[in-house]
């Protein structure tokens, strides 16, 4: 609970703006000390329950709404969570509904870090190799998806709930991806418009 990482969330206006602009409502993983939405998941049900916890995400049933799928960065998380959006988004496009997903996951992919090294000069001898990160082209595969956006870490501000401390410089640089039921949204094209770094005025 007092580690480093383990009470990062996105900027709050960042939130503010997804909830008025993609009608997100809900995150996936969360805390009591880190929830930000009305509506969470999170680990310590028998506690949380108190403060508004749905449980564990991977008892979740959603069936249409926007969520925030923000997971720990651990692969065996990350995988096993993206795998079940698959089935959730299948049963959401055979019965009609519309339900989306905007991902927040690590750029650990040879690809992605490619990318990142080709355009901001990245020295990735100083980042960890995850190995293959297979998920990402699963997820571009999938007719689920809609778009990403890859952003460097200097330009991805974090607040430490822990802490009450923004967090300028992360440790990872961070996909920003768009899966739904609904083909044709726009979602990733109001989302490539904000600016997840936090500024004096922000």
């Amino acid at each position: 609970l007092g580690s480093n990482n383990h009470q990062l969330g996105i900027l709050p206006d960042v939130l503010d703006k997804m909830k008025n602009d993609l009608n997100l409502n809900f995150e996936c993983f969360a805390s009591s000390l880190n929830s930000y939405l009305p509506n969470y998941c999170s680990i310590y049900y028998d506690v949380e329950k108190y403060f508004g916890s749905k449980g564990s995400f991977f008892n979740l049933k959603p069936h249409y709404g926007t969520y925030s799928f923000n997971p720990p960065y651990q692969i065996d998380i990350i995988n096993r969570g993206i795998n079940i959006l698959f089935n959730h988004l299948e049963e959401a496009f055979k019965n009609g509904k519309e339900l989306n997903f905007i991902i927040t996951i690590p750029i650990w992919d040879k690809i992605g870090k490619d990318f990142i090294k080709n355009n901001y000069n990245f020295d990735l001898k100083k980042e960890i190799d995850y190995g293959n990160f297979k998920i990402i082209d699963q997820v571009k595969q999938s007719k689920f998806f809609l778009g990403l956006r890859m952003i460097y870490k200097d330009n991805f501000t974090y607040l430490d709930h822990g802490y009450n401390v923004y967090k300028d410089v992360t440790i990872q640089n961070t996909y920003v991806i768009v899966l739904s039921s609904k083909t044709g949204s726009k979602y990733i094209d109001i989302i490539n418009q904000y600016s997840f770094k936090k500024t004096k005025s922000s």
